[in-house]
C-alpha cells in the first residue's frame, strides 16, 4: 500500500490553523430526506480496525461524507456479510450480491503525535477488469486532533476515484447565528457542522459571509460601528479592515475570483448600486447608476462579469454586466445568482425556491422543496448547495444536491442560522 509521510494534499497553514481552533463537536446534525436515495449508488464502508483507542468512528464518518453527497447509499454495518479489513480479505460474491459495486476497507493505527489512516478501495463488480481489484488506496499520517480530517480526506479520494469529480469534504462553511435581538454570531464549521468556531462575536448585525478565494479570508456586513460597513477579515491574523463605507447602506460583498477586488452594494446616492473595491480597501468604483436597486453582486467563474439582483424593470430580477460595469442583461428569476465553478450552471432564487439553470441549454429545474428560500451557496464542486429557509418561526440550515435528489436540513442548537456561505477547497489536489 503506497505511504505517505505527511497528510496528503493538504493546505497545511491553514488546516492547522483552523484545526488550533476547534473542538470536534457539532451545533447542528445533518437531518437526511432520504425520497431521493433510489437514485443513488450503494457502497459498503466496512468498519476500520483500530490499534489501540480512537476518538472517532473513521468508517461512519466516510460513509456519512457520501451519503451526504446524494450520490452514494452506505449499507448499514449490521446488514454487511462480513467486515474485513483489507482488499485480500474481500470476498467479492458476498458483496455484489447486495448491489454493491464498491467495498472501502482500512485500518487506524497509532502513529507519532497522531494516528495513521490507511485504506483501499475495492471494486467487487469487475468493472475495472478484474472482481476484487484495488482501484484506490492510500495511506497517511494525521494529527491527533485532525482524524475528522484524516476520514474527509479518504472520502475525497474516493469520490472522485468513483465519480471523476473533486471531492469537497474537507471544505467548510461560514454562516450567522443570531440568538435573541442583541447577539450575533459569525462562525465557521466543517462542511458537516462539526469543529465550529466563532470568527467574531457582535451585540449588532452580522451579514452576507463570502470567502476569499484562497480560503484565508472572509468579507461580512457588520453594524458595530452604528452603520453598515463592509469589512475583510483575515482568517489567520484576526486582522480585520474596513473596505466598504460609503454613506448609507453597504452590503453584500463578493470577491472577485483572484481575490484582488471585492464588489459591493451602497446606497449612498439613496439607491442601491453596485461598487468595486480593492481587497485591502481603496476607492470603490461605482458599476451601476440610474436602473432602480441593484444589490448582491456575484462574480463569473472568470471575473469577466458580475451576476447582480435589480428591481429595473419592476419587481427584483437577476442581471448581468462587464466585469467594468455597463450593458446589463436580464437573466430572470428573483435574485441571489450565482455560477458553479465550471460555469455550468446559474443557482438562484426563484418563487422563494432555489432553482439550477443549465447555462448550455437554458433548462431550468427546481431543486429546494421548502419554505422561503434564500442565500445559495454552491460547494466548490458543484454537487452540493448549502441556503437557508424557515422552519416554523426559525431560521435552518438547508442542503441539496445540485440534481435535486438528495435533501437533508440541519437542525441548530438554537437560534437562527442565516447566510451561509461554502468555502473554496482548502485543501491541494
Amino acid at each position: 500500500m503506497k505511504r505517505f509521510s505527511h497528510f496528503v494534499g493538504l493546505s497545511i497553514t491553514l488546516l492547522l490553523m483552523f484545526a488550533s481552533l476547534v473542538k470536534a463537536n457539532t451545533e447542528f446534525e445533518i437531518v437526511v430526506d432520504s425520497s431521493g436515495n433510489e437514485f443513488a449508488q450503494p457502497i459498503a464502508v466496512v468498519p476500520f480496525k483500530t490499534n489501540g483507542s480512537v476518538p472517532e468512528n473513521v468508517a461512519q464518518i466516510i460513509s456519512d461524507d457520501l451519503r451526504n453527497s446524494g450520490k452514494f447509499v452506505p449499507i448499514a454495518a449490521d446488514k454487511m456479510p462480513s467486515q474485513p479489513s483489507s482488499a485480500s480479505e474481500v470476498v467479492p460474491d458476498q458483496w455484489s450480491v447486495l448491489g454493491v459495486q464498491n467495498v472501502v476497507v482500512g485500518q487506524v493505527s497509532s502513529a507519532a503525535n497522531g494516528y495513521n489512516v490507511a485504506y483501499q478501495l475495492v471494486d467487487v463488480l469487475g468493472v475495472s477488469g478484474v472482481a476484487g481489484s484495488v482501484v484506490a488506496q492510500g495511506s497517511f499520517n494525521v494529527p491527533a486532533a485532525q482524524i475528522r480530517l484524516g476520514a474527509h480526506t479518504v472520502s475525497d479520494q474516493v469520490f472522485e476515484k468513483i465519480t471523476q469529480i473533486r471531492g469537497a469534504f474537507r471544505t467548510k462553511i461560514a454562516y450567522v447565528v443570531q440568538r435573541g435581538a442583541a447577539s450575533y454570531e459569525l462562525r465557521v464549521a466543517d462542511y458537516d457542522g462539526f469543529n465550529a468556531f466563532t470568527v467574531v462575536r457582535s451585540k449588532e448585525p452580522l451579514m452576507s459571509p463570502e470567502w476569499s478565494p484562497d480560503g484565508s479570508k472572509l468579507a461580512y456586513v457588520t453594524f458595530e460601528n452604528k452603520k453598515s460597513q463592509v469589512v475583510v477579515h483575515d482568517l489567520r491574523s484576526g486582522a480585520r479592515k474596513i473596505i466598504g463605507a460609503l454613506k448609507g447602506h453597504n452590503g453584500a460583498p463578493s470577491f472577485s475570483p483572484d481575490g484582488s477586488r471585492v464588489a459591493f452594494a451602497s446606497n449612498q446616492d439613496g439607491v442601491l448600486n453596485i461598487y468595486v473595491t480593492g481587497a485591502s480597501g481603496g476607492t470603490p468604483r461605482q458599476l451601476t447608476s440610474g436602473a432602480g436597486n441593484n444589490t448582491e453582486p456575484s462574480w463569473s467563474p472568470d471575473g469577466g462579469y458580475i451576476l447582480f439582483t435589480s428591481d429595473r424593470a419592476g419587481s427584483p430580477q437577476v442581471y448581468q454586466m462587464s466585469a467594468n460595469g455597463g450593458g446589463a442583461s436580464l437573466i430572470g428569476g428573483n435574485g441571489s445568482g450565482k455560477i458553479s465553478a465550471d460555469g455550468k450552471n446559474l443557482i438562484m432564487v426563484s418563487g422563494d425556491k432555489i432553482v439550477k439553470r443549465d447555462l448550455t441549454s437554458g433548462s431550468t429545474e427546481v431543486l429546494s422543496s421548502t419554505f422561503l428560500d434564500e442565500s445559495p451557496s454552491i460547494s466548490p464542486n458543484g454537487t452540493m448547495v448549502i441556503y437557508s429557509s424557515t422552519k416554523g418561526v426559525s431560521k435552518v440550515l438547508q442542503l441539496v444536491s445540485a440534481d435535486g435528489r438528495f435533501k437533508a436540513n440541519l437542525p441548530g442548537a438554537g437560534g437562527q442560522y442565516k447566510f451561509p456561505a461554502w468555502s473554496p477547497y482548502l485543501t491541494k489536489q
